[in-house]
């Protein structure tokens, strides 16, 4: 799961960077670019709430905070 984070993250940053230059040289791919960028934004962010509801589940059992 790591490295399918830090492969989304390196496609967005690259979709960002790429998209800017391609707003001045072809509107269509820097458009179709944008959209790519888009989706793998929505997925970092789908795959960080997986993990953090699957770590919050790990800790409630060895949760003491009700002493």
């Amino acid at each position: 799961m790591q490295g399918l984070k830090l492969f989304m993250l390196v496609l967005i940053i690259i979709g960002q960077l790429v998209g800017l230059v391609l707003l001045f040289i072809n509107m269509k791919w820097a458009i179709t670019l944008y959209i790519i960028y888009g989706i793998a934004l929505l997925l970092l962010f789908i795959i960080m709430f997986y993990e953090r509801k699957k770590e919050k589940r790990e800790e409630d059992p060895n949760d003491y905070r009700n002493y």
